[in-house]
């Protein structure tokens, strides 16, 4: 038989078996006196072998020493291949759930650290500007060690317990990144001693890792705007 034919039967192209010509996966058979190279059976059964062999998921240049070893050989590279493979599936499948609880956050941009407590989250998200404030503070606090995420994480915890806390932050923060050059000072006064009210109840913790605290510090002077900043200036001083 001619190339065409044993490339149909074993299911690939006349390319293909070129291919494997040429790295010595299949034995090259002699022109004939009509320039045609005739194949035999022997052919298609090795083709065929190496495309079952292809088919579950052995490189060209493993399956080339795998040929013309006894069945032991090939056993023992597949079991290779299941370990391998059982270390894939094992990797896919934390990429699965880390992607599913993406699609169910607040905030799929920035890390899930802090497992059911989202709704503080969702509670903070009324606006863009909030969300884009709540996806970098958590992107900033993954960068940190476990005790600044314990810290972090007991605080969420107590805002969650009280909903009209979380109700009134969540306002006040509205609040704080609605403030223009044009606010007055009163209103600004007004929100600073709403904030200032909240954090008097529940403060926010100081963070132990210096590194973390530094960058938390370098993000609130340049994400917020001077107006909102002179905001949060007022809760330093005395009402």
């Amino acid at each position: 038989m001619r190339i065409g034919e044993l490339a149909e039967l074993a299911g690939v192209t006349s390319r293909t078996v070129r291919h494997y010509h040429q790295i010595g996966l299949l034995p090259e058979p002699e022109r004939r006196i009509n320039g045609y190279r005739e194949y035999s059976v022997l052919d298609v059964t090795r083709m065929l072998r190496i495309r079952h062999l292809v088919g579950l998921g052995l490189g060209l240049d493993r399956i080339r020493g795998l040929l013309d070893l006894p069945d032991s050989g090939i056993e023992d590279e597949l079991a290779g291949l299941e370990e391998a493979l059982r270390d894939q599936i094992n990797t896919l499948t934390r990429q699965l759930e880390i992607v599913r609880a993406a699609r169910t956050s607040p905030l799929p941009e920035a890390p899930a650290n802090y497992g059911q407590l989202d709704e503080l989250a969702r509670s903070m998200l009324t606006n863009a500007a909030a969300r884009r404030l709540e996806a970098d503070l958590t992107l900033l606090m993954s960068a940190g060690d476990p005790d600044t995420h314990a810290q972090v994480r007991a605080y969420a915890e107590a805002m969650v317990a009280d909903p009209h806390q979380r109700r009134r932050l969540a306002a006040a923060m509205s609040e704080l990144l609605a403030v223009t050059d044009s606010t007055p000072e009163a209103e600004r006064d007004r929100i600073a001693e709403e904030l200032r009210a909240i954090l008097a109840t529940a403060p926010m913790p100081e963070l132990q890792n210096t590194r973390v605290n530094t960058l938390v510090e370098q993000y609130r002077a340049q994400a917020f705007t001077e107006p909102q900043l002179d905001v949060l200036a007022r809760l330093d001083r005395q009402p």
